[in-house]
This record gives C-alpha cells, sequence and structure tokens, in this order.
C-alpha cells in the first residue's frame, strides 16, 4: 500500500494522504467537484499570488512559503474570484512538463484546486 503522495502521483503537490482514502474519495470527488475536492481531497499548500506584470510575458505568479516561484498555466476549473497583488491562496498543482514559457521564473504548472485565503 502506498502511503506517501509522491508514490501515487511523482509530479503532483496534491492528492489523497494514502491509497486507502484516495480510493474511497476518489469517487465522491468525480461526483461533487472540485470544491469538494479542494476542501477533503487535496493537501492544499500556502501561496501568494504576485503580478509580475512588469517583466516582459509576465502576469500573476504564486510564490510559496519557501520562496520557490510557480508560473500558472492551465487551471482544472478557473477560480471564482479576482487575483490581487499580495493575496494569499491555497493551491494544489501538477508541474506541466516540457512547457516553454516566455516569463520564465519558474516552473509552470497545471492547477488543481485554488481557494483563497480569508
Amino acid at each position: 500500500m502506498f502511503h506517501s503522495l509522491k508514490a501515487l502521483f511523482p509530479k503532483a503537490k496534491c492528492g489523497p494522504q494514502n491509497m486507502a482514502i484516495g480510493m474511497i474519495l476518489q469517487d465522491k470527488c468525480d461526483n461533487y467537484g472540485a470544491e469538494f475536492c479542494c476542501n477533503i481531497y487535496f493537501i492544499l499548500i500556502k501561496a501568494t499570488l504576485k503580478d509580475y506584470a512588469g517583466l516582459d510575458g509576465c502576469g500573476f505568479v504564486l510564490v510559496l512559503e519557501d520562496g520557490e516561484v510557480l508560473e500558472m498555466g492551465d487551471f482544472d476549473e478557473e477560480p471564482d474570484f479576482s487575483f490581487n497583488d499580495g493575496m494569499k491562496v491555497r493551491i494544489s498543482y501538477e508541474e506541466m512538463s516540457n512547457m516553454a514559457s516566455i516569463c520564465m521564473v519558474g516552473p509552470k504548472v497545471n492547477i488543481t484546486c485554488m481557494e483563497k485565503i480569508k
């Protein structure tokens, strides 16, 4: 049995804590959608939205607590709020392999879940 996220999803920064929970919740996640997944199924990472529009080819990026910068590519579900510089969010993501970027400040990622921290 897998007990680590990396064993189940080597490129993902989200997912169930272990395979048993993952198998039980996968059906619920499919039926109830992204909000359920954000709140129950995924491990969310704290990040801050930063406006890098002053840099060529950049827009909003995510800065993780450890200082790593992520460029947002696709969203599994578009957030239901507008981005503001300095806004705190929780995210889960997967790195998009072999994706080029004009901005080039960090890896480009697919956001699987994003919620605003109130």
